[in-house]
């Protein structure tokens, strides 16, 4: 990818040429980007701007998307810079963020506490703002105004060297001393408005704050407690934190941008411990700006360090061998000097020889490019490691666990007895409120029970009236249903009559004669007819009544009642009495024969077949 963006920055002459491999480059990083998943921001932040990164590492293998810097002196200007320039390549926005800052000073710390066994927050924070204090004051005092603006671009060593030379000329000519910055202004080599930056940033940098967030992490070397921490002024932390907020970002880790580049790569550890040296001292030398941070390891982990300023003076093999001079008086040793700049690797490659013949030890360089390319891989992986190797600052892990708090766990105790307490009192409320509704819905029952029973009461007591008006009218209207019978019987027989007449005298014969035919509406039935008859033969009589029985099933009429009995005829000629009632069919289905007046009394016999109908 780096060969790739160089090739068409040197082919930029050709402005068709670079046209289509810049379109190339923007789909192949849009692949790549659906590929990856959701890019990581990685902000290099110090003195003379910001250098920013874009990495996708969802599979586990860091793959850079692009690079952009800006060289404003603001946070948030610096940073929406950079953004603007990943859109204008196609990358998406980036919604995480890790800093390496060089205002965020590393240490190794002295403190009285087993790294197994660390102390609440706010004390680590305390023990530690002890020994970062010092360190901050004297970072603050290497940013002379020279060397804020020659890092910010706005001088060279050349004019630099002219204003030393002015302020020589002025002292020796008992002229009216003036400041750095204005005799820079005098001489025309900067504008008022560089000045002014210039001056807010060493103000920033020399001002301490009266808070300190720190970052620590500790281990056990060679038997005793080792820790490492880092600090920088809570203002210039929450000023971080506010700058990536306005642009939609959470900063996830902040890192001291001093270590962070000597750190070694798991696969170099790896190579190191195959050939038995990983025991050796690992000294790194980093050539920042204003001062030189020298980095002791054992088995990739600090042991050590120092820093001593620059002060304008050329890098040179005996002090810089001074620095590390009770690190390299063991037999064996390696050195590595890290340009972390371009202008200082022009004597790189002679400086390593001569610190190689200095002290004796094997001395290798890196080049800006290289070392720009190891701190983006390790900011990557100490800012999204679970334990990293060096310490930082992440919200979470400033905060620390507040059960590490005695007074928290106390409080927690009395809030989980509380609780508890509380816990009881609601379910001894709860059971209270099941037993009242229980109650009420068995009182509620028992009342619904009650007026239904009423109601039940009521409703019976209504039936129970109806029912005696209903017999009372049954029993006022019994007479006149009676009534309305025998007139509709009187009425019918009335009709039939004539041919009931009819049809007896067709039934008579030689064998009876009709003595008399009577209707007695008062004792029996308005229907019914009363026929007595003689025949001197019982058989003539039997034949007689069987002969009425036809002729009167047309008219719907039938005999009952009938009875034979002997008795002289008028004339004194011995024979038999027929006596039997003529009644309408439907009178016998539905309620039976009426009661009928005995027959004539006779000496007689009754005869069986009189009972039933004919």
């Amino acid at each position: 990818m780096k060969g790739l963006l160089r090739g068409i920055g040197s082919a930029r002459a050709n402005a068709t040429g670079s046209r289509l491999v810049d379109t190339w480059r923007t789909g192949m990083q849009r692949l790549g980007l659906h590929a990856g998943g959701q890019p990581c921001l990685l902000l290099r932040w110090d003195v003379s701007g910001l250098q920013a990164a874009l990495f996708d590492s969802r599979k586990g293998d860091a793959r850079l998307l692009g690079e952009a810097e800006s060289r404003d002196g603001r946070l948030t200007a610096a940073v929406a810079v950079v953004l603007q320039r990943f859109a204008e390549m196609g990358l998406p926005r980036p919604r995480h963020a890790l800093l390496a800052a060089r205002h965020l000073l590393p240490a190794v710390v002295d403190l009285p506490v087993a790294p197994d066994k660390p102390r609440p927050a706010a004390q680590m924070r305390e023990l530690i703002q002890t020994d970062l204090e010092p360190a901050l004051a004297e970072f603050g005092s290497l940013w002379s105004m020279g060397a804020l603006l020659q890092a910010r671009g706005y001088l060279d060593g050349e004019a630099r060297q002219r204003i030393t030379l002015e302020e020589s000329i002025r002292r020796q000519g008992r002229q009216t001393p003036l400041r750095y910055g204005e005799t820079a202004l005098e001489l025309e080599l900067i504008e008022r408005a560089a000045l002014d930056e210039c001056l807010d940033q060493q103000a920033a940098l020399q001002n301490l704050d009266a808070r300190i967030v720190a970052g620590w992490c500790g281990r056990i070397e060679d038997k005793q407690p080792l820790w490492l921490a880092c600090g920088v002024g809570e203002r210039i932390y929450g000023e971080w934190r506010e700058a990536l907020g306005e642009l939609g970002l959470q900063l996830d880790a902040v890192l001291p941008l001093a270590w962070l580049t000597s750190e070694a790569a798991p696969s170099s550890l790896a190579e190191a411990g195959t050939r038995g040296d990983e025991r050796l001292p690992q000294i790194s030398l980093e050539l920042h700006r204003e001062e030189v941070v020298a980095v002791c390891r054992r088995q990739g982990h600090i042991v050590g360090s120092r820093s001593e300023g620059r002060i304008e003076r050329e890098l040179g093999a005996d002090w810089l061998n001074r620095i590390i001079a009770d690190w390299t008086s063991e037999p064996r040793a390696t050195i590595t000097l890290l340009c972390l700049h371009a202008e200082d690797e022009a004597g790189i490659a002679g400086l390593a020889d001569d610190l190689n013949l200095t002290t004796g030890h094997t001395c290798h360089s890196r080049d800006a490019e290289t070392c720009r390319q190891a701190l983006w891989r390790n900011l990557l992986a100490q800012g999204q490691a679970r334990v990293p190797g060096l310490p930082r600052l992440v919200d979470r892990e400033l905060r620390g666990s507040p059960w590490k708090n005695h007074d928290i766990r106390r409080l927690a105790a009395l809030a989980g007895v509380l609780l508890l307490l509380a816990g009881a009192e609601t379910y001894q409320r709860v059971q209270l409120a099941m037993l009242e509704e229980r109650i009420a819905s068995r009182q509620q029952k028992e009342q619904e029970r009650s007026k239904a029973a009423q109601q039940a009461a009521q409703v019976n007591q209504k039936v129970a009236e109806l029912a005696r008006s209903l017999d009372e009218a049954r029993r006022q209207l019994e007479p006149l249903v009676n009534d309305r019978s025998r007139l509709n019987a009187l009425i019918a027989m009335q009709g039939n009559l004539p041919d009931l007449l009819y049809l007896l005298a067709q039934s008579v014969g030689t064998d009876a004669v009709l003595d008399a035919v009577e209707n007695d509406i008062s004792a029996v039935s308005g229907a019914a007819v009363h026929v007595r008859a003689w025949s001197p033969s019982y058989t003539g009589a039997q034949a007689f009544v069987s002969r009425v029985a036809e002729q009167v099933r047309s008219k719907a009429y039938g005999v009952a009642q009938t009875e034979i009995n002997e008795r002289e005829g008028r004339t004194g000629k011995a024979g038999h009495e027929v006596v039997f009632w003529l009644l309408p069919e439907e009178v016998e289905l539905e309620a039976g024969a009426p009661e009928l007046p005995a027959a004539t009394a006779g000496n007689g016999i009754s005869n069986a077949d009189g009972e039933r109908r004919r």
